[in-house]
């Protein structure tokens, strides 16, 4: 668990244990001046609106010089985007000195964006050929500087938005070089290895799906070079990679965040850094499940595909059974029952692209499977009482039940088999809900007493 949501946990428990007169009002200033943060939420809000701003102020500037391009001589434009862009960086490192870090934070991110706007008005002045990858990869490489050097957690966002966008622009279908391959994964371990340093929610996030980004770049490229596909037919080979990727995050994210207490300094990062990577990995199973399910309605796999998919299969069906051998070892050790239950959730949704490959045309199975997984993803939330993973596991299921409903109105026979798999699974459901909501019931009266 990371600090934000620990000390939203520990506000909660600490009303509740003074409202029961567990703890005094001295024992509750005492921890509350040993955390030495007040609990999180609308103090973020601040800070929020400031970036905002910022980011408004320098589209002010961009706008104004548009808005003036012919009043303003050539030579004018590049010195005021220099000499702003020093002032900038120059009122960052005085107020990093005085020891606002938040405004040091928020120049520097407008110095990081006066700089996109400069590479523009230069490429503007004299006529220089449009490169938009080009442009992103000095944006980046620009942001990065920036982080690295002013420790600012804004201008890492630029970067990892700008990484991004290089990406997509370098070709599709991708055929890396490798100079390309080289300058991705220099971009994505600079990125975090900076979240590391200085965490941030946008930037841990963007990070991420930098990394998805990057893999799924990098895997699209091997497909399209060693078997030729077609983009329908890529869906198939990309769905299980992205299933698995998302398996993976969740699973390991959530091993490597450690204990439920967070700890200070760098362990701290990272620890938030695997708690948002689970996060992640969820959202990304719960995708790939919903999009696994309508392609099978819409789609059936070619035998190409089909017959070459057992060359990439090895390493998912692998990771499959390192998820299955977890569920295993859960059923010994009932303590660890949370990571364990994702596992099983992580194995489910593996199978849904394996069911749409191997069972062509078998709806019901399909279906069968994937609400299978998605209510595993939201038992999984509440095991280890994480409230994002039930709110992707139920809006998921949501919209599985909503299509599946839409796809099997049409016939009396297809409408019976939806009901039928759909009232099980939530007989299923509550069944294990008022047995876990018993025992829990139950261990708090023991300790009570």
């Amino acid at each position: 668990m990371n600090r934000a949501s620990y000390l939203k946990q520990l506000e909660a428990d600490l009303a509740r244990w003074s409202a029961k007169g567990w703890i005094g009002a001295d024992g509750l200033a005492q921890i509350r001046a040993e955390i030495g943060e007040a609990p999180p939420g609308w103090s973020r809000l601040p800070a929020l609106f400031a970036g905002i701003g910022t980011i408004c102020l320098a589209l002010a500037v961009a706008a104004f010089v548009a808005a003036n391009w012919e009043a303003i001589p050539r030579a004018a434009k590049l010195t005021g985007i220099a000499v702003l862009l020093l002032a900038a960086h120059g009122f960052a490192a005085a107020m990093a000195a005085r020891g606002l870090r938040t405004v040091a934070d928020l120049a520097t991110m407008f110095a990081t964006l006066v700089f996109v706007s400069g590479l523009a008005l230069v490429g503007q002045i004299y006529h220089l050929p449009s490169d938009w990858a080009g442009g992103a990869l000095l944006v980046a490489i620009g942001a990065l500087a920036a982080a690295w050097l002013c420790a600012s957690r804004s201008s890492l966002v630029v970067a990892a938005v700008a990484s991004l966008a290089w990406l997509s622009w370098i070709g599709d279908p991708p055929r890396p070089t490798l100079a390309e391959v080289v300058t991705a994964l220099a971009l994505l371990v600079a990125c975090l290895a900076h979240v590391l340093r200085m965490t941030s929610f946008a930037g841990r996030w963007l990070a991420l799906l930098l990394l998805a980004g990057v893999y799924g770049w990098l895997f699209a490229a091997w497909l399209d070079v060693s078997y030729l596909l077609s983009s329908s037919d890529m869906e198939f080979s990309i769905l299980p990679v992205g299933a698995t990727f998302g398996a993976l995050l969740a699973v390991w994210g959530y091993i490597l965040s450690g204990s439920q207490t967070p700890t200070a300094g760098r362990s701290e990062d990272f620890g938030a850094l695997a708690h948002s990577a689970a996060s992640f990995g969820v959202m990304i199973m719960v995708g790939t499940v919903l999009l696994s399910l309508v392609i099978g309605f819409v789609e059936t796999v070619s035998e190409e595909v089909a017959s070459e998919m057992p060359h990439v299969w090895p390493l998912h069906l692998t990771s499959a059974l390192v998820l299955a051998g977890l569920v295993w070892q859960g059923l010994r050790s009932p303590a660890s029952r949370p990571v364990h239950m994702l596992a099983a959730a992580a194995v489910l949704a593996i199978a849904c692209p394996l069911v749409l490959v191997f069972l062509p045309g078998n709806t019901v199975v399909l279906a069968a499977v994937t609400l299978a997984a998605l209510v595993a993803i939201s038992a999984a939330g509440s095991a280890a009482s994480l409230s994002a993973w039930s709110v992707w596991g139920n809006l998921g299921l949501a919209a599985a039940l909503l299509y599946l409903l839409y796809e099997t109105v049409g016939s009396l026979l297809g409408q019976s088999v939806f009901f039928f798999v759909a009232g099980l699974l939530l007989v299923a459901v509550a069944i294990v809900s008022a047995r876990r909501l018993r025992k829990r019931s139950v261990a708090a009266g023991e300790g009570g007493q």
